[in-house]
Order: C-alpha cells, then sequence, then structure tokens
C-alpha cells in the first residue's frame, strides 16, 4: 500500500506543510542520518529514490486506513484526560489533514504566505480511522495503553531495544506495538520531551520511506510511522493553544517521501 501512496506525494508541497521556523518541532532529520549510518537496507533504499517516487499518472483518490496509538500515563486513566486524548480530538485532526491533502484547508484560495501558491495542489488523498484490525474484527482504529512511562525522550537516539525515540513504539518497552504497516499507516501520539529543551521541543517526526524496502530484514518495520506530541494532535481538548494540527500533516509528509524544503543542520 505504501509504496503506491507514495506515487502522489509530489502533489503536497505548501508552505502549510514546511513553514515550521524552529528546526527542533520535527526531529525526522536527526532519526533518518541515525538509521542512514546503522542500517544498510535503509541507506541502499533512499539511495534508490527513484524506485520510492514514481510519479502515477493516475488521478484517483487514494483512502489511507490510520490507527492512532494513544500511549498515556496510568494517572490519566479518564479518555480526554492529559494524555489520554479525547476521541473528538482525534477525529479534528483527522479532518484537517483531509482539508491539508485536498487542498480544502481554509486558507485557500489566499493563503497567509505565497511562496508555493503555484506548486500547492490537491494530493487526493484522504485519511480516515481504521474499520477492521489485523485480524480483521471490527476496531474504532484508536487504541489506548497506560504506561508509567512519564514521557518520551526524542532526543535519545542510542541503540538500546528501547531507546526513547523509537520506545512507545513497542509494547515490551511501555507503548504500543504498530499495526501492520503494510496495510495502515501507525500514529503514536504520547508525550515528548528533549534531553535539552532550551534548544526547542520536538513536536513529532517520522522516517522517510525505505523501512519497509527489504521483505527479508524486517526488524526495523516497526519504527514506520508518525509520533506526535499529545498537546500537537488536533487543535481541540488538552491540545496546545498555539496547535493548529498541522504538525501531523507535516509529518506524513516526511512519511511519504518529502524532505524539509529548508536548509538544517546534519545533526
Amino acid at each position: 500500500m505504501k509504496k503506491f501512496i507514495l506515487f502522489t506525494c509530489f502533489f503536497i508541497i505548501s508552505n502549510l506543510i514546511f513553514s515550521q521556523e524552529n528546526y527542533k518541532k520535527c526531529n525526522t532529520t536527526r532519526l533518518v542520518n541515525q538509521e542512514l549510518s546503522n542500517n544498510a537496507d535503509y541507506l541502499k533504499a533512499r539511495n534508490n529514490t527513484t524506485e520510492l517516487t514514481n510519479i502515477n499518472s493516475q488521478k484517483a483518490t487514494i483512502t489511507i486506513p490510520i490507527v492512532v496509538h494513544i500511549i498515556h500515563r496510568t494517572s490519566h486513566s479518564n479518555i480526554g484526560s492529559g494524555t489520554n486524548i479525547s476521541n473528538e480530538q482525534i477525529e479534528d485532526q483527522l479532518r484537517i489533514l483531509n482539508e491539508d491533502y485536498s487542498k480544502t484547508n481554509p486558507e485557500f484560495p489566499n493563503p497567509p504566505r505565497n511562496t508555493f501558491l503555484n506548486n500547492a495542489g490537491n494530493a487526493d488523498l484522504k485519511f480516515c480511522l481504521a474499520t477492521t484490525d489485523p485480524d480483521g474484527n471490527p476496531t474504532s482504529g484508536i487504541t489506548r495503553t497506560a504506561t508509567t512511562q512519564i514521557n518520551w525522550n526524542a532526543d535519545d537516539d542510542s541503540n538500546t531495544n528501547c531507546h526513547e525515540a523509537n520506545g512507545m513504539k513497542k509494547t515490551a518497552c511501555g507503548g504500543k506495538d504498530g499495526w501492520d504497516p503494510y496495510n495502515y499507516l501507525n500514529i503514536w501520539v504520547c508525550d515528548l520531551t528533549n534531553t535539552n529543551p532550551q534548544s526547542g521541543m520536538t513536536l513529532g517526526y517520522a522516517y522517510l520511506p525505505g523501512l519497509l524496502a527489504n521483505p527479508f530484514n524486517t526488524s526495523d518495520d516497526y519504527k514506520d510511522g508518525l509520533v506526535v506530541d499529545y498537546r500537537y494532535f488536533g487543535t481541540i481538548g488538552v491540545a496546545a493553544p498555539s496547535s493548529d494540527g498541522r504538525t501531523p500533516t507535516h509529518e506524513i509528509g516526511h512519511y511519504l517521501g518529502l524532505m524539509h524544503t529548508f536548509c538544517e543542520d546534519a545533526d
């Protein structure tokens, strides 16, 4: 499914996705560079970018089933309390994603910045919560996992089994195992922190395509998907006043193969 989705990613070139001024907000480049250094299969896949980004000439809406994994503190047992965000906040984020990727967001036809106005377009992507789980059973497309982990350090990309930048993606690490990444877009929503918060806060991240390129080596498949801080997922509920719901929009751009359009440090 994912390779087919990648065919349409070039239609998304918009200042709405790539307007973040504080590069620390997105941890994608740091984690991708770490993965390239340690994962030969990923490096090979990223070097073969033409295989990952062939443009599909067909114009048809692609529906992407999402599963949202809410990783919340045990003290936030009530849905809608703190890190255990409400269903309404999740639905609000889905609305924003569908508006952004169909060019029906309220900023058009007069966006606040017109830098990419001539390039912005309708990607014909539709996002919906999964209705069937990997076992074929009905599902809401939302999982909720209580954890004793207070938060997850986005700067911790050490090569340990439960390093925190990806720890929320493993049940054994206090997080939640993702669903089959070949059939679902996994999104983990949790409380993110940083080793040095003075340098900026991480709002989310995703890996560029390539983790699933080698069917004979699936050890890193679990990393595929998005991680978003619970305060920047949607615009209602416990979302931060500054959240416009565009952090997931930005990270899905990476998930589909788009790199940052601005210059940044290699770290």
